[in-house]
C-alpha cells in the first residue's frame, strides 16, 4: 500500500474513532438527533481494507507469511482497485518462492490496467530473471511504448533478443540508443558484449575501444576489452590493457590474477611468479594464487619448489585437496613414490580429485611393480558408482598391459555406455581394436571419434597412415596428414605426413620431412625404412642401405627388409 494510501487509511480510522468526542470538545457537536442521525462508518471498504492489510504486516513481521497472505487477498476483497497492495501481495509471493502466484497477481493488474508500467516492467523483470527472454520480450516492448525514454530497459530488451537468437533485432535496439545518446556507456557497453556473444570480436574491440575514448575512466570497458584479447590470446594487446588499469588501481587482486594469466600465456612465468607473489604477500588467504604459484613450478619442472607450496597450503588448510592432488603429483614427479601414494590416499572420495587421484594411484602402483593393486584399486572403484571416463581408459591400459585384450575393450565399452562421446576413450577402443588386429573397425572409430572432434590429431594421423599404407585416396590422406601436422607437428606425424608425399611421389618433400623425423625418432625402425624407400626411389643406393641397416639393427626379424636390403648389396 502506497504512503499516500496508508496515510489515507490513518486519517479515516482515527477519524471514526475520535471524530465525535473531538467534534464535543471543541463544541461542535451541537445538532440535535433528529436533525442528523448517527451512521457508523468502521464497516466501510476502505476501513475494513485498512484493518486486514495492518493485521497482514504485523504477521508479516512475526513471519507467518501464510497469515499475512490471507489478510493481503481479504484487504484486496474490501478495495480491489488499491495496485500497491497488489504489489505489495506479489513481493509477499516472491518472498515465498511462488513464482506462479507471483506473475498471476501482476497479471490481475494488468487486467485492470493495462497501461500500468509498473506491472509490464515487473513481469518483464521476473520473466527475464527466470531465463524465459521469449516471455519477457513483449512486456519489455509495452514498457517502452508507455514510456520511450527507458534506455535501461531498451538494454534488457536487447539482451533477452539475443537469448532468443533475434541477433539483428537486439542490434537495432542498442544503436537506436547510441543513436539517441553516442555517450551512454551501458548501451555501448551492452553492444561490444553482443558482438563479443556472437563472435564479432573485431566489432567488440571498436565497441570497447569507442567507449574507452568517450569515457576513459570506465574501468569496466579496459577489463573486459584485455579478457577478450586474452580469449583471442592476443597476450601482447590484453598485456597493454591490463597494464593500463593497474596504474591506477596498483591493489586490484583480481587484475593481478588477470596479469599472471596473461604472462603464463606469453610463457613469462617469473613475471606471472612476481605477479602472484605480492598478492599473496599482501593478501595471505588468497589459496588461488598459491595454487597458481605451485602450476607454475610444476610447469618449470621446480619440483621441490611445488613440493614447498602445496605442503604450506595444506598447513594452512588441511581440507584443500586441490593442494593435496597437487602436492602428490610433484612428489610423483620427483619418482617419491610413497610420498605421492600418501597424498593421493587423503583424497576422499567425495572429492572432485578423487578418480582423478584414483588414476594416479594406479600408475604408482604400475611403476612399482604392483600391476595387481593397480588393476584391484581400479576395478574397485568401478564398482563403487559412476566413475569418471580416465578410470576407465587407465584399467583398459592396464588390461592391454597384461595382455587381456577383450577385459579392455569390455571396460572401454562399459565407459563409452556412460561417455558416448568421450573422445580418450573413443581413442583407446580404436587402438585397441587395430592391436586385436580387427583393423577396420579401428578406423571406422577413428572416424566416429572425428565425428565428435575434428582437431584430434593422433585420429587423424591414424587415418592419413590408414590410406598411405593401402595407397588409396592419397589427396584425403594429404588432408588427414597437414590438419594433423599443424595441430601437433610430432616426430610420428612427420613420418606420416612424409609417406603420404612418397606414395604421391613428391620426393623431395618426402626426404626431407622424412630425414627431421629420423633424427628425431632415432629408435624407431619404421620411420628408418621409410627414408630408406624414399632414397631408393631417388637411385641414392648407399643412404638407402644405411637407413635400411638401422632399421634391420631396431627390427632384426624383419625378413622382408633383410631379403631387400640383400638385393640391394648386389646392386652396389
Amino acid at each position: 500500500m502506497s504512503p499516500a494510501c496508508l496515510l489515507k487509511y490513518t486519517f479515516l480510522v482515527l477519524f471514526l474513532i475520535c471524530g465525535c468526542a473531538a467534534a464535543d470538545i471543541h463544541g461542535e457537536n451541537q445538532a440535535s438527533e433528529d436533525q442528523a442521525p448517527y451512521v457508523s462508518r468502521l464497516n466501510e471498504p476502505q476501513s475494513n481494507a485498512y484493518f486486514y492489510y495492518s493485521r497482514g504486516r504485523m504477521l508479516l513481521a512475526e513471519d507467518d507469511f501464510e497469515g499475512a497472505v490471507a489478510d493481503f487477498l481479504k484487504a484486496i476483497d474490501f478495495d480491489p482497485d488499491d495496485e500497491d497492495l497488489r504489489f505489495e501481495l506479489a513481493e509477499l509471493y516472491l518472498a515465498m518462492n511462488q513464482p506462479e502466484n507471483t506473475v498471476r497477481t501482476v497479471e490481475d493488474i494488468l487486467l485492470r490496467n493495462p497501461d500500468s508500467v509498473r506491472a509490464n516492467l515487473t513481469l518483464a523483470n521476473a520473466y527475464f530473471s527466470n531465463r524465459q527472454p521469449a516471455e519477457a520480450i513483449p512486456y519489455f516492448r509495452r514498457v517502452l511504448e508507455l514510456d520511450p525514454e527507458k534506455d535501461q530497459v531498451r538494454m534488457h530488451l536487447a539482451i533477452a533478443l539475443v537469448r532468443t537468437g533475434s541477433v539483428d533485432l537486439a542490434s537495432s535496439e542498442l544503436k537506436e540508443i547510441l543513436e539517441q545518446d553516442p555517450d551512454s556507456m551501458p548501451a555501448r557497453l551492452a553492444m561490444a558484449r553482443l558482438y563479443r556473444e556472437i563472435d564479432l570480436n573485431q566489432l567488440a574491440v571498436e565497441e570497447y575501444r569507442e567507449l574507452i575514448r568517450r569515457s576513459p575512466d570506465v574501468d569496466q570497458a579496459y577489463l573486459e576489452l584485455g579478457l577478450l584479447y586474452e580469449e583471442l590470446k592476443e597476450w601482447q594487446k590484453a598485456l597493454d590493457v591490463f597494464s593500463e588499469v593497474q596504474q591506477q588501481r596498483p591493489l586490484d587482486f583480481t587484475l593481478r590474477h588477470h596479469l599472471s594469466r596473461v604472462y603464463v600465456g606469453m610463457n613469462r612465468y617469473d613475471d606471472a611468479l612476481e605477479e602472484l607473489c605480492i598478492i599473496v604477500e599482501l593478501k595471505p588467504d588468497d589459496f588461488d594464487a598459491r595454487r597458481k604459484i605451485g602450476l607454475i613450478y610444476l610447469e618449470q619442472e621446480r619440483w621441490s619448489d611445488a613440493v614447498a607450496i602445496f605442503r604450506e597450503m595444506l598447513e594452512l588448510k588441511p581440507d584443500l585437496e586441490a593442494a593435496r592432488y597437487y602436492l602428490g603429483t610433484a612428489y610423483e614427479r620427483e619418482s617419491k613414490w610413497d610420498l605421492a601414494l600418501e597424498a593421493f590416499l587423503g583424497i576422499e572420495s567425495g572429492s572432485s580429485f578423487y578418480d582423478d587421484a584414483i588414476s594416479h594411484i594406479g600408475y604408482i602402483y604400475l611403476e612399482t611393480e604392483r600391476v595387481e593393486d593397480a588393476i584391484s584399486t581400479l576395478e574397485t572403484r568401478m564398482a563403487s558408482g559412476r566413475p569418471r571416463p580416465q578410470v576407465f581408459n587407465y584399467l583398459a591400459s592396464l588390461y592391454m598391459a597384461q595382455g587381456q585384450g577383450d577385459l579392455a575393450l569390455s571396460t572401454v565399452g562399459k565407459g563409452l555406455e556412460l561417455y558416448p562421446e568421450n573422445t580418450d576413450l573413443l581413442y583407446q577402443k580404436a587402438l585397441i581394436l587395430e592391436r586385436a588386429g580387427r583393423h577396420q573397425e579401428a578406423v571406422q572409430e577413428m572416424k566416429t571419434l572425428l565425428s565428435f572432434d575434428d582437431k584430434h590429431a593422433e585420429a587423424l594421423n591414424f587415418l592419413a597412415y590408414d590410406l598411405a599404407v593401402k595407397n588409396k585416396d592419397l589427396d584425403e590422406a594429404l588432408h588427414y596428414a597437414e590438419r594433423a601436422i599443424a595441430l601437433k607437428p610430432a616426430p610420428h606425424i612427420m613420418d606420416t605426413l612424409g609417406w603420404v608425399y612418397y606414395r604421391m611421389g613428391r620426393l623431395i618433400e618426402a626426404l626431407k620431412i622424412i630425414e627431421e623425423a629420423s633424427r628425431q625418432l632415432a629408435e624407431d625402425a619404421v620411420v628408418f625404412e621409410h627414408l630408406g624407400e624414399i632414397h631408393l626411389s631417388l637411385g641414392n643406393l648407399e643412404q638407402a642401405r644405411t637407413a635400411f641397416e638401422r632399421s634391420l639393427q631396431l627390427a632384426p626379424d624383419n625378413d622382408k627388409l633383410r631379403e631387400k636390403l640383400e638385393t640391394l648389396a648386389d646392386s652396389l
